[in-house]
């Protein structure tokens, strides 16, 4: 379990045009990918490539002399305990990477993307073209390039409903995985994300202050994850629903984070009607919904006894 540090701030004024910050999620051969196909897209003195890793991703320090004009930056103190093995949710790892960068950005637009994502080649264009408009969150198109039955189910569940066609306007949602800031926007609520960046906990934020998410099929990137065992898949499932759970019932009373644990009963095939309703806008076929859909389903009964963990738990404290 990690306890994060305050962060030192960087300067508000912006010196550059565009930070990408990259979120480290399966390491050095998989960054290695992201960054090829980003890198031919940036001019260095404009734009900036962040990538924030540690202890538990030390081997991407080996990239810094294939990328050198790309800013690896090592996290000292992550606050936690001496283990062999990180004993809270590796997720919360990757929320630390994401304020890090965050504070060390320097761009008038903040965009964000993660080892898994390799952008299209178009990708840096687009962001900045898109924030000539008034928006301050603007957000793309997330598809899938790993043609296989576990990926599928695990793409729908996460990402499916930024799967192209987009309607290209307001939005409720929008994935950290590919979403971009105007620099005052995101500083608006640094007090959110300082020590954590939770997508949630910050967009909830953003739109309570009265700002409109929008997405943009015109600004988009491809999941290649490497292909996952079922039993892997299944455990990041439980892990994920329950950071999202211990982040929402951080705001309730026990009687209300009763209430909610108790309705995650209903999740699954609730959850399952709307893996079927992306799957069917996206015009799938009818061959990968047959072998898409159950172990969608199975993911999502996963995620639900996540969240019924994580809102009995609620947000664990720092100590």
């Amino acid at each position: 379990m990690y306890e994060p540090k305050i962060l030192t701030l960087t300067k508000d004024s912006p010196k550059l045009t565009l930070t990408i910050l990259i979120t480290v999620v399966s390491g050095k051969e998989i960054l290695s990918r992201c960054l090829r196909a980003l890198c031919p897209q940036v001019n260095f003195t404009e734009t900036e490539i962040i990538v924030p890793y540690d202890i538990w991703s030390k081997e991407v320090g080996e990239l810094v002399s294939k990328y050198p004009k790309v800013k690896f930056h090592f996290i000292e103190d992550l606050g936690l305990a001496v283990s062999n093995k990180i004993s809270a949710h590796q997720h919360r790892l990757y929320d630390l990477r994401r304020a890090v960068g965050l504070n060390l950005s320097n761009g008038k637009i903040i965009a964000m993307t993660e080892d898994h994502a390799v952008p299209a080649e178009d990708w840096c264009e687009q962001i900045l073209t898109l924030h000539e408009q008034s928006f301050g969150i603007i957000g793309g198109a997330i598809e899938n390039r790993i043609d296989d039955p576990l990926n599928w189910a695990w793409y729908y569940c996460d990402f499916g409903r930024y799967g192209k066609p987009l309607p290209n306007n307001e939005a409720e949602f929008v994935s950290d995985v590919n979403v971009s800031y105007k620099r005052e926007t995101i500083m608006s609520v640094r007090k959110i994300w300082n020590n954590a960046y939770r997508e949630t906990t910050v967009h909830w934020a953003l739109r309570s202050l009265g700002e409109k998410i929008v997405l943009d099929e015109r600004m988009k990137v491809f999941q290649e994850r490497p292909k996952m065992k079922l039993s892997e898949a299944l455990r990041e499932r439980v892990n994920w629903g329950q950071v999202f759970a211990e982040t929402r019932a951080n705001e309730m009373n026990i009687p209300k984070r009763l209430i909610y644990a108790a309705g995650t009963i209903l999740l699954p095939p609730l959850l399952l009607l709307r893996v079927f309703k992306n799957m069917y806008r996206q015009k799938r076929t009818f061959r990968q919904m047959v072998t898409t859909l159950p172990l969608a389903f199975l993911f999502l009964i996963h995620w639900s006894l996540g969240e019924t963990i994580g809102y009995l738990r609620g947000e664990p404290q720092s100590k």
